[in-house]
């Protein structure tokens, strides 16, 4: 469970990535990817669709169908898939949830939330898809079962 980003990102980050994964002119049919990240298929298609509203996903009708980045791997920040998903602002506010909190303003774990905020946006504006399919090799399986254990809990 994320503290930081919606389940919709979530799960459009990890399908992202799957896509990533793929090989060239081969896209992903819904229900496959929806299985292998063992992800609500209807859930994941309104995910999909706002991916391909914002041109970070394509989707092709027909047999030879399905979906695939819209550009190369190492095009894609993990930043535009938060922002497609979440919004730009999706990590604007306080993280206890105050809205009053700020610079003048702060609640009590505002310094230490402003400090790694800027960690995370920096990470996210940094990391592109290609870059985090070269950490995933040897480790897919490993995430396929935590992923099966933690939804049989």
């Amino acid at each position: 469970m994320s503290i930081i980003f919606s389940k919709s990102c979530e799960y459009g980050l990890q399908a992202a990535l799957y896509l990533a994964r793929q090989p060239k002119d081969s896209p992903a049919h819904l229900r496959e990817i929806a299985t292998d990240l063992n992800i609500p298929y209807h859930f994941l298609n309104k995910v999909l669709q706002t991916l391909t509203r914002d041109r970070i996903v394509v989707s092709r009708k027909g047999a030879n169908g399905g979906f695939a980045l819209a550009r190369s791997p190492k095009e894609i920040r993990l930043m535009d898939i938060v922002r497609a998903v979440d919004g730009q602002s999706s990590l604007d506010g306080c993280v206890l949830g105050f809205p009053a909190c700020g610079d003048e303003t702060p609640c009590p774990v505002h310094g230490q939330w402003k400090s790694a905020k800027g960690v995370i946006l920096d990470m996210l504006e940094k990391k592109t898809l290609a870059e985090l399919g070269k950490g995933l090799d040897g480790k897919l399986e490993f995430i396929a079962q935590s992923m099966i254990e933690a939804a049989e809990k």
